[in-house]
């Protein structure tokens, strides 16, 4: 507790310092992100405790990278602002202390939006969505309070406070009700580097935090357990479809987010209607990994836009070295869901208990969870392809290079750390360790189970390890290898075309047009986001609605106040009556 009281009074003070001294402040924020790491970690007592782990480890990097990226005033202390609102979020049990950390976390972001902004709209945008999250949390809360009589995060016994502050969380999550909307996308493409990493990272974070602590405090409600499964696996798909055609390194990395956020909903969804305890217990560990790898490789590859001029892959302008490059495909071979990182082991397990359920429910509902983990193996391969998109045209088909070491070793400190940490899984899933030296499999491979017996099993550290000495044994024989270039025949003309980013997806604007609305006119390929069409169509006949209501019904005449008081009175006598 007492590590606690020392990181919120640092992360309290940095706002401070950050007015006096842009550096003071982000060191103090350094400091008290550390802490916090360190209260994580020695007051381990379940799965939530990780996410205390996750988002210090976010500060801390971010806050460090900022020393060397920000040169703006007015940032530092709408950024520590920012992130004293997610501490106290995260570690309260009070609901409206919860409320005011999560508005301490949103209003500073909107005003650094606003200040940064590219575009006159993102951060009025970013406001709404972000003010109708709150509504519906809190209409939750109130429900909430309604049925225990607290203002604790106390056991409920109906799932309507769950559901009514789920589609909150969601929101702020860039995730609605079957649809994925482009809001999240847009935030990020129109923020700092480092404010973008933490609106991602740590932000959405929060979301998912009060999304499962509310879960473990409701019975299990099976229906909309299912439909947040479900949900949770067409964000997925969507998510990694639109990063994958979009040739913004922030957008990009935005859609990536609500990805990675359906992949969470999916978790939660498994672990609401498992049939099993143990099918649970193994879920609520997948959220929690989730949420450790998408927090790190997420802030690592937005701290790497950091360093883009331009921000766009089609002609993309960044400072890298080989630390840089090397960071950036560990953090983004973690977020394509490979092994042995961070981000394999929490797709492995997904994916695993998804077969693992409709394996045990072994009825007509099996076919949710297996047509959900089929939408989810195609939204991980776009993903695949994304992730090779961007570290192909942000740094491997890019040239320029740069003495810098600070912000490259941050990023590669982040990539190892993703990388180890796919093999330090083994402490998270120490319920499911298992192993067989009779035939070979020694003990310590993570085994995925929904009953006594094993459903599958992994071992990260074997694939870490397998690879790296055959690689190694296949040098010592054979030496390097050598690689011969040549230059290209363009028939004696000059060469002057290029393979771009927007090339690398046109395949799959053109083959899936009808869904992407492909439009080809002389300006090139385009396409159209229909969930973000929607969204804005309903917005504008809402906005026609309330200007003929208010002409029609709110004009000033007596009669019509002498009406509203009338109808005031009978719902509060109502009111009070019941």
């Amino acid at each position: 507790m007492v590590a606690l009281i020392v990181a919120l009074l640092m992360l309290g003070l940095s706002p401070v310092a950050a007015l006096i001294n842009r550096r003071s402040g982000y060191i103090a924020c350094s400091a008290g992100s550390a802490v916090f790491v360190y209260y994580g970690m020695t007051n381990y007592s379940n799965e939530l405790s990780l996410f205390y782990v996750a988002a210090g480890l976010v500060w801390l990097f971010t806050s460090v990278y900022s020393l060397y990226y920000d040169h703006h005033r007015w940032l530092g202390p709408l950024y520590t602002s920012s992130i004293l609102g997610m501490a106290i979020a995260l570690t309260t049990n009070n609901l409206l202390v919860f409320l005011a950390g999560y508005e301490i976390m949103t209003i500073p972001a909107y005003v650094t939006i606003g200040l940064y902004k590219k575009t006159d709209y993102s951060a009025f945008v970013f406001m709404g969505f972000g003010e109708l999250s709150t509504i519906l949390i809190l209409a939750g809360f109130l429900y909430s309070y309604v049925v225990t009589g607290s203002l604790s995060f106390s056991p409920l016994t109906t799932i309507t406070p769950f559901m009514i502050a789920a589609f909150g969380f969601m929101v702020k999550m860039g995730i609605l009700p079957f649809m994925v909307t482009e809001w999240l996308p847009i935030a990020h493409g129109n923020a700092p580097s480092n404010v973008s990493a933490i609106l991602s990272a740590s932000m959405t974070l929060v979301a998912v935090y009060g999304l499962t602590k509310m879960a473990l405090l409701t019975p299990r409600p099976d229906l909309f357990g299912f439909i947040l499964l479900g949900v949770g696996g067409f964000s997925v798909f969507f998510g990694a479809f639109y990063a994958y055609v979009s040739d913004h390194a922030k957008v990009l990395l935005g859609f990536s987010t609500v990805e990675n956020n359906g992949a969470i909903l999916t978790s939660i969804g498994v672990y609401l209607t498992a049939p099993t305890h143990t099918l649970a217990s193994f879920s609520l560990i997948t959220i929690a990994v989730y949420v450790l790898a998408h927090s790190l490789a997420k802030t690592g590859l937005f701290l790497d836009t950091g360093m883009m001029e331009n921000e766009s892959l089609i002609l993309p302008r960044i400072l890298k070295n080989r630390l840089s490059d090397v960071g950036g495909v560990l953090l983004a071979s973690s977020m394509s869901g490979l092994l042995p990182t961070l981000g394999g082991v929490a797709t492995w397990a997904l994916l695993e208990s998804l077969f693992m359920e409709a394996y045990t429910l072994h009825s007509a509902l099996s076919i949710i969870p297996i047509v959900t983990g089929s939408i989810i193996a195609m939204g991980e391969g776009f993903a695949t392809s994304t992730m090779l998109k961007f570290i192909i045209f942000a740094h491997i088909f890019n040239k320029r290079s740069s003495n810098e070491k600070t912000r490259p070793l941050i990023l590669l400190l982040l990539g190892l750390l993703i990388l180890a940490g796919g093999s330090a899984t083994y402490i998270f899933y120490r319920p499911f360790l298992a192993g067989n030296p009779a035939l070979g499999l020694p003990f310590g491979l993570i085994a995925s189970e929904f009953s006594s017996q094993a459903f599958g099993a992994i071992s990260p550290l074997y694939v870490l390890i397998l690879p790296s000495l055959i690689g190694a044994l296949v040098i010592a024989v054979f030496g390097k290898p050598r690689i011969r270039r040549s230059e290209v025949w363009n028939s004696g003309a000059p060469l002057n075309e290029a393979y771009t980013s927007f090339a690398y997806s046109n395949n799959i604007r053109l083959m899936l047009g009808k869904l992407l609305l492909t439009h080809i006119g002389r300006d090139g390929v385009k396409v159209v986001d229909v969930f973000w069409s929607l969204t804005h169509t309903v917005a504008k006949l809402f906005v026609s609605f309330s200007r003929h209501f208010s002409r029609t019904y709110m004009n000033s005449r007596l009669s019509w106040y002498v009406i509203y008081m009338i109808l005031a009175l009978i719902v509060f006598s109502v009111v009070v009556v019941a």
